[in-house]
Order: C-alpha cells, then structure tokens, then sequence
C-alpha cells in the first residue's frame, strides 16, 4: 500500500481539479478525485482517504449536504471547503457543520498546500492507530491480497463510525474476525463486545435473552437477570450472529430496541437506555431476503448502515500460501513439535481445490495433516482430508463411483467411515493415540494397529512413538 498521504478531490469544475490535482501531487500527495458530491461519499466509504477537498456549489447534492454525509460516514476526516463563492456567513455555517478550513478560490498554491498539511496533522493519534490497527490485525489474520486490501479499506472506512454494519459471507470467511476487528479498532474498544449466537435463541425466550427479565417475572425466574443489549449498552458493541436465524419475534424485538434505544426486563415498566453499537452477520444475502419477505425489510435497513460482503477463500488462491503457513505453526505449536514445512506440491493441490468451507475448512485441513506429517506436508497428508471436505466426497457420490457388488461397494463406504474415525478421533486427542482410543471405545492396541495400517496406506511413514 502506498504511504504517501491521499487526499480527494470533490469539485464538479474539472480545470479546478487538474489544477489541484498538479499542485498536491507536486507536494508529495497521493490525489484521488470525484466530479460529484454522490460520487465522492461512495469514494470515501470504499477507501477513507486522509483529508477531503470540497467544493460548494455542484449540481445535486451541494457541499453543505456532502459534508454533512461525511461526518457521518467518517467523524473526524478533514474537510476543507474550497469554494469560488465564499461569504462569512457560509464560512461559519461550514466550521459549525464541521470543516477543517475554508479557502476561497482564487487561493495561493503555498497556501493550499500548507492548510492540507495542517489537516492531516488534525487527525487524531487515535484515527491514525485505529487504521493501521486495522490493516495490520486483518493482514495477519486473513492474508495479503488484493481482495483483502480492500476488505481493509471498507474496514477503515466505518470503524472510527457508530454505523451499524453488515457482514455478509459464506461460512469459514471470517465473519466474526471482522466484528471483532471492528470493535476492538473503535472508540467503544474499551467497553465490552457482546456475542449474540442467533441460532439458538429460541421463539418464546427471544425478550428474555435479549433484554433480561425481573426476579419473579415469570415460573422458574428466581433472580434478576441481565439480558444482552444491557450488557453492551454502557457504551459496547453487540454482535449479533446469523442475524437471519431470527424468527419473526426476534427480529420484531431487536428493531424496537433499536429504533427506541431503550429496552425493558421482562417483568419491569422501567426503561433502560442503551448507548451500544450494532453488528451482524449473516451467510444469507439479507438483501435479497428482504425483498421475497423471508426477512424483514425495516430491519434490514435499519442494521444495514454500512455492508461488508467478506469473499470466498476460492477467490482469493493467493493467500493460500500464507495462511497454511500460519495454520501449519499454530499447529505444531499446539502439539508441542518442531516446526515443519508444507511442499510446493502441496500447495499446489490446496490452491487447486474449491474450498466450501473457506478459510476454516483450511486450518481443519493443515491441523489434520501435521498429525500425519513428519518432515514436511506432502500432497498425500491432505488427499483424505480434502476428499472428506470437499463438495465431491458425499457419501452418495462415492458409491455411485464404485464399482463392484453390493457388498464390496458397503465395504468401500465402512473404509472410508472408520478412516475418518480414526483420524478425527487422534486430532480431537490432539495427537495422543492413547486418548484417541478412549474416545472410540477401542482398546490401545487395536487403534494403534488401524493406525498405522491406514496411515501406511496412504504412502506415510507410521510414527512409532506413543
């Protein structure tokens, strides 16, 4: 990523922002620039630039309502008006809806230059670490290409807000990383990150999690109990995952919560004001259920502020490389062994596969190899694991692609059970074969025994140690 400053232009007078354009970038600026106020609020919410330059008078939205709209996208971004139609009045009316400065067109160039400078240097320590806090937690964690170089930018764009967001993605994407990069990133860092699992709140106990209940509100209510939002609500932020697990009544109470920003126990007339943030994720488009009526729509918009739509591991074969390598130290570390290498060939075959599980079907993958690998992971540590995984490997499709009688195809099926079984038995022991045994109900020797055969089976050597 560059590290020269950026800085947008917004300015319908295109020989306004050439001329700018030249004078920035001479100075050392990184310019970015828009002929639109609609235009550069999609911009700034894609990719937060470091301060805004912002013209008045545009046709559609004006400078007065385009500055608006940025402080509310991002609070403490600079703006500086650069109008040809100034006046005290909107000079004032401008620093009052939160300008940095106001210059008047015709200006020096010194004097641009050096009012940009001033701006970047208004942005606070804490903006200034909370985005690079951002792109340093989610490059470690997801990767470093391109699709999460700007998943990044969408990040920075809304964590210094209170909007509320949606994450959208498929199961293993990292949902839950990016909540939890979003809190901990925030100005609500410091109060507490409240994780909702919506699909396990049942119907008629929906009021009752969300929002607590008296002592005596109800039969076997023995105590006051706090409910979620009021956990969050001295200033926290609430996660509420799989958000369209929600049944009619869940999504009815947490819109009222949300619109009222204020919530009752079950079992009390007092009103409770909560100050929280929201976050959801989903694996379904809530767009899309909103509109066929599966969910509800007022709700949609009301926690869909801001949305992130997190991609597929599929999409991004780049990152593979680093995070098998991440997950391959995790693991070894976790079992307390030498730190081993993964092959090119191996990683050629996990580029190569579909991923339905995305970045978790990955770790689950490298943590099940290393358990068989010795000095390096080879394709032939993951051929089970990925046959097991992948979209191919149903049941159903294996016996339609075996051949023979009806027993030998049975037989095929049972290998592949007890293959299975034996292998997750061991990493859930976490490469103790005396307590994978346990787990299954078979005596030692007879695990070590099916162990080694399978494992030998597959071209490994078989580890004699205990």
């Amino acid at each position: 990523m560059s590290q020269q400053p950026k800085v947008l232009l917004i300015d319908d007078d295109g020989a306004m922002r050439w001329a700018m354009r030249t004078i920035l970038a001479g100075a050392g600026f990184e310019v970015a620039e828009a002929e639109a106020g609609g235009s550069g609020l999609e911009m700034v919410s894609l990719r937060t630039p470091d301060a805004v330059l912002l013209d008045m008078r545009m046709p559609g939205l004006d400078g007065d309502e385009v500055l608006r709209r940025l402080r509310r996208l991002v609070p403490n971004l600079p703006v500086i008006i650069v109008t040809g139609h100034g006046t005290i009045p909107g000079a004032v009316n401008a620093m009052q809806n939160g300008a940095f400065e106001y210059i008047t067109k015709p200006f020096r160039n010194e004097h641009l230059v050096e009012t940009v400078r001033r701006a970047l240097k208004g942005w606070t320590a804490a903006d200034r670490k909370s985005r690079s806090g951002v792109a340093a937690a989610l490059t470690e964690v997801m990767g470093q290409g391109q699709a999460i170089e700007d998943l990044i930018c969408q990040v920075q764009a809304v964590v210094s807000t209170d909007y509320s967001v949606v994450i959208q993605g498929e199961t293993g994407t990292g949902k839950e990383v990016v909540a939890r990069c979003l809190h901990q990133h925030s100005r609500r860092a410091s109060r507490p990150l409240v994780v909702v699992d919506c699909g396990t709140i049942g119907e008629t106990l929906t009021n009752t999690e969300f929002f607590g209940h008296e002592k005596g509100a109800y039969t076997g209510a023995h105590e006051r109990r706090h409910g979620w939002f009021e956990a969050a609500a001295d200033g926290g932020t609430i996660f509420l995952d799989e958000v369209g697990n929600l049944g009619l009544a869940g999504q009815k109470a947490v819109l009222r919560a949300l619109e009222d920003r204020t919530i009752y126990r079950v079992g009390s007339t007092r009103p409770i004001h909560v100050d929280l943030r929201v976050i959801a994720a989903s694996n379904d488009n809530l767009e899309a259920r909103a509109a066929d009526g599966s969910f509800r729509e007022d709700l949609f918009f009301r926690l869909a502020e801001y949305v992130i739509t997190l991609p597929p591991l599929r999409a991004r074969p780049g990152d593979i490389p680093y995070l098998s390598r991440r997950f391959l130290a995790q693991a070894c570390a976790a079992l307390g062994r030498p730190s081993i290498d993964i092959s090119p060939a191996a990683i050629d075959l996990l580029q190569s596969h579909q991923w339905p599980g995305n970045v978790r079907e990955l770790r689950n993958v490298i943590r099940r190899a290393v358990l068989l690998a010795s000095d390096a992971i080879a394709p032939s540590h993951l051929a089970t694991s990925l046959a097991r995984d992948g979209a191919a490997a149903t049941a159903s499709q294996r016996l339609a692609a075996c051949t023979g009688s009806l027993r030998q195809r049975i037989r095929s099926e049972v290998d592949v059970i007890e293959r299975d079984a034996v292998f997750g038995a061991l990493e859930r022991a976490g490469g103790n074969k005396a307590e994978a045994a346990r787990l299954l109900g078979v005596d030692y020797k007879t695990y070590r025994v099916k162990l080694k055969k399978l494992t030998e089976r597959q071209g490994t050597p078989f580890d004699e140690r205990a």
